[in-house]
């Protein structure tokens, strides 16, 4: 009896990879299940996967103020799929792991800025972010993750094997989900989530910390960089840590800050492309009411500025394969979980 469970178990295995094609160039377009060796990458397209109620589905959510119909939702070759992809077909108590992207944050609409930034020939003032709020996407998202985890259960899968993640603007509004609604997936795993613009004192920043920090409990694991290096003012480990610190169900992971101008994670050198976009002190320029570009503010120390924007930044993190060495931690929380 235990011989022939194995063999189905063996099949069911051997069933879900052969669903899964190739994914040779381009991009990932809607919801879709990631399967990566480090070289290739492997896709099934939708929300039908073999054997749903053995696997523990962990849906990543991009960054970004909007997601813009259309859009895709990873890189065939490089980046999300290729390397977080690597977690996939983890056995973890008997089930198995699976990264899946979500493909419809285009439901949630959003601005980015830029209308509001033409209506107002300005922006960083406050009829400019008045202008902003009434069609920011973030908080709508919690509506289409609801969607999709929904037809994710519908379809087999428990609602306690079912994770969210997310990198940037998707950390965020996966960590306010959980927060929100903690009964709809089981925990959260957020990397680098930081999701506002670049004006110190920015209200975008205070609405949100403050939003999270309402919340009793967030069952979630949280990866950070001390030189995350976006533009979002005061987004870095030692911000976020300092201000959201004490709520209780969070774990907190640092990643390392710089050796020389890279990003090392156990000896292996992170090979960032990505350079600092911020991270330094800035200040509002006196006498302005309004800035026509992001480059007006002031920098309170140049020769900072200057050495900082040459080295690589840790919020793209999670899309190189130095990363890898954190999949354990990724995998043991989730176990815990469970």
């Amino acid at each position: 009896m235990k011989k022939l469970f194995l063999t189905i178990f063996i099949l069911l295995s051997l069933s879900t990879i052969a669903n899964a094609r190739e994914c040779k160039s381009g991009h990932v377009n809607g919801d879709a299940f990631i399967y990566s060796d480090g070289k290739k990458v492997k896709v099934i397209k939708g929300t039908k996967i073999p054997d749903p109620a053995n696997k523990i589905i962990m849906i990543f959510n991009k960054g970004g103020w909007i997601v813009k119909e259309g859009q895709y939702s990873g890189e065939c070759k490089n980046h999300i799929p290729k390397n977080l992809g690597k977690i996939s077909g983890t056995k973890i108590k008997g089930k198995e792991l699976v990264l899946m992207l979500n493909g419809r944050l285009h439901k949630a609409g959003g601005a980015d800025g830029h209308k509001c930034g033409w209506k107002f020939k300005g922006a960083f003032h406050q009829p400019w972010y008045d202008c902003l709020m009434k069609d920011w996407g973030i908080p709508k998202r919690a509506d289409v993750n609801k969607e999709l985890i929904n037809e994710l259960v519908s379809k087999g899968t428990p609602r306690n094997q079912i994770f969210m993640s997310g990198l940037s603007c998707g950390g965020i509004d996966t960590l306010r989900h959980k927060g929100l609604h903690p009964d709809d997936f089981n925990a959260t795993i957020a990397f680098m989530p930081n999701c506002w613009d670049r004006r110190p004192g920015t209200p975008l920043r205070k609405m949100q910390i403050d939003e999270l920090k309402s919340f009793k409990k967030i069952d979630a694991l949280v990866f950070h960089s001390p030189v995350d290096g976006e533009g979002d003012w005061r987004s870095n480990s030692i911000w976020m840590k300092k201000d959201l610190g004490n709520i209780p169900g969070i774990q907190w992971i640092d990643t390392p800050g710089h050796t020389g101008k890279d990003i090392v994670v156990n000896g292996k050198k992170c090979g960032i492309k990505d350079k600092m976009k911020g991270g330094w002190e800035e200040a509002w320029p006196e006498g302005k009411e309004k800035l026509t570009s992001e480059k007006k503010f002031i920098k309170i120390d140049k020769k900072l500025y200057k050495e900082m924007k040459k080295k690589g930044a840790g919020h793209q993190l999670v899309s190189y394969s130095c990363f890898d060495y954190y999949h354990p931690e990724i995998i043991k929380f989730i176990e815990s979980k469970i």
